[in-house]
C-alpha cells in the first residue's frame, strides 16, 4: 500500500492511502483549515486535472490528416507533466471522411495502449455543425461547416464505438435544436459554441439538453449589442456551465472574474483549448488544414494574421491564472479543473474520495505559479519532476 502525506487545499494536512488503482482511505492529520490563496509555498495534493478540450499537444496535431493514434502515447505522457490525468481529444470542423478517420485512430490507440485508455475520457467533436459566419466560426474552415445531420453524425458515433462523448453545436442553425435534443437523449454532453443565437434560442437549447457554453467569450463577433447579446444571455443562464480559456489572452482577467461571479463555483470549467503548439517551442504548427504560429509571447495565431486559433495554454497554468485573476482560493480554482468537468460525465467524480480511482497530482504553489512535482494515474506514479518515471 502506498501512503502519501500532503495538504489538500481547502482541507488541510492529510494522509492518503492507495491500494492498487484506487484510493483506499483519506485521514485528516490535523484540523488546520487551509484557505490560502495562490502564494502559499507548501506541498499540496489534488485530484488530477481534467481537460475537456485538447486539439493537440507537444507537437502532435490530433486534427491532422496524417495523425496516427499511436502519437497519443506521447501526448498523454506530456499532459501528465502538466497535472492532467484525463482529457477529451478534440476534433474541429473537417470533412466527414477525415473526422471518421481520426476518430478511428483515437479509438484504436485506446484499444492498444493502457496509458491512452486510462487518460482519454471521450472524444469532443467541436464542429462541423457550427455557424459559418465570420466571428462565430473562429478559425474553423468554412468549407466543411454543415447543418446538423443526425444520420451523418451517427456514422461518426459508430466510428468511435462509444468513444465520442461530447459535441459542440450552434443551436440557431437549421436543425440545431432538434440535433441537440437527439444528442442529449443519446447520452452525449452537448455544448453550444461558435454560434450567435438569439436569447430565446439559448433558452430552447438548454431545454433541449445543452449543458455547457464552449469557451465562452471566444468564437464570437468582434462587435455586439451592449446589452442584448448571446454572451450576456449565456453568462446569466443558470442552466449553462461556462468553459473558459484562462490564459489572459483569449479573455482578460476581468471577464474571467465576471464569469466566476455570475456562474458561481459549481458552473465554471477551465479548459486549455491546447494545440500542437502547447508545451512546445515557439514556431509554426498545424491545426487540421490550418497553419498556426506560436509567437515568443506564447500567443497562438493563424499564421500571418492577428486571429487566435486555439492556445498554447496548459492546465497547471490555467488553474494558477484563474486564482490570480479572480482572487478565489486555490481550492476553488482546482475545482474548476477537476470536480466540475467530471460532473459532465458518468462514472467519475473528480474528487479525492475513498474508492475513487487514484488520479493524483502533487504540486507546490509559489509566486502565482503551480509547480507539478508528481502525478499518479490509477495508482501508478507516472511522472516525477525529479525523475520522469
Amino acid at each position: 500500500m502506498t501512503v502519501i502525506k500532503s495538504k489538500i487545499a481547502g482541507v488541510g494536512d492529510v494522509e492518503i492511502r492507495l491500494a492498487g488503482k484506487r484510493i483506499a482511505g483519506i485521514t485528516s492529520v490535523n484540523s488546520n483549515h487551509d484557505d490560502q490563496r495562490l502564494p502559499g509555498d507548501d506541498l499540496r495534493i489534488a485530484h488530477g486535472f481534467i481537460d475537456i478540450q485538447v486539439n493537440g499537444f507537444a507537437g502532435v496535431d490530433l486534427n491532422h490528416a496524417n495523425f496516427r493514434g499511436d502519437e497519443l502515447v506521447a501526448v498523454c505522457r506530456n499532459l501528465l507533466t502538466t497535472g492532467v490525468t484525463r482529457f477529451c481529444p478534440t476534433l474541429i470542423t473537417a470533412n466527414h471522411k477525415q473526422l471518421a478517420r481520426n476518430i478511428r485512430e483515437i479509438r484504436r490507440a485506446c484499444e492498444r495502449h493502457w496509458l491512452v485508455r486510462k487518460m482519454v475520457l471521450g472524444i469532443h467533436l467541436e464542429g462541423p455543425y457550427i455557424n459559418p459566419e465570420d466571428g462565430p466560426r473562429g478559425a474553423h474552415p468554412r468549407t466543411y461547416i454543415t447543418h446538423p445531420d443526425w444520420g451523418e453524425f451517427e456514422r461518426l458515433l459508430l466510428s468511435g464505438n462509444g468513444l465520442v462523448r461530447m459535441v459542440t453545436v450552434a443551436p440557431e442553425v437549421p436543425g440545431g435544436l432538434a440535433f441537440i435534443q437527439k444528442a442529449s437523449q443519446s447520452g452525449l454532453v452537448v455544448g453550444i459554441g461558435h454560434c450567435k443565437p438569439k436569447p430565446e434560442i439559448i433558452d430552447q437549447a438548454v431545454r433541449a439538453g445543452a449543458r455547457i457554453s464552449t469557451h465562452l467569450g471566444n468564437g464570437t463577433h468582434q462587435m455586439l449589442d451592449r446589452h442584448q447579446n448571446y454572451l450576456q444571455k449565456q453568462l446569466a443562464h443558470d442552466g449553462l456551465i461556462a468553459s473558459i480559456i484562462c490564459d489572459g489572452t483569449h479573455l482578460p482577467d476581468y471577464f474571467v472574474k465576471n464569469v466566476v461571479r455570475a456562474k458561481g463555483k459549481s458552473r465554471v470549467i477551465l479548459i486549455s483549448d491546447a494545440t500542437a503548439a502547447s508545451h512546445a517551442p515557439a514556431g509554426r504548427y498545424s491545426l487540421g488544414d490550418l497553419e498556426i504560429e506560436a509567437g515568443d509571447d506564447g500567443v497562438l495565431r493563424l499564421a500571418g494574421t492577428p486571429y487566435f486559433t486555439g492556445s498554447t495554454l496548459t492546465m497547471d497554468k490555467a488553474v494558477a491564472n484563474c486564482a490570480a485573476f479572480t482572487g478565489i482560493t486555490l481550492a476553488s480554482a482546482i475545482k474548476f479543473a477537476t470536480e466540475n468537468p467530471a460532473g459532465l460525465f458518468d462514472g467519475i467524480s473528480g474528487k479525492l474520495e475513498t474508492g475513487q480511482r487514484a488520479d493524483l497530482v502533487l504540486f507546490r504553489a509559489k509566486r502565482k505559479k503551480i509547480h507539478i512535482l508528481r502525478v499518479y494515474l490509477a495508482g501508478r506514479l507516472l511522472y516525477s519532476a525529479e525523475e520522469n518515471v
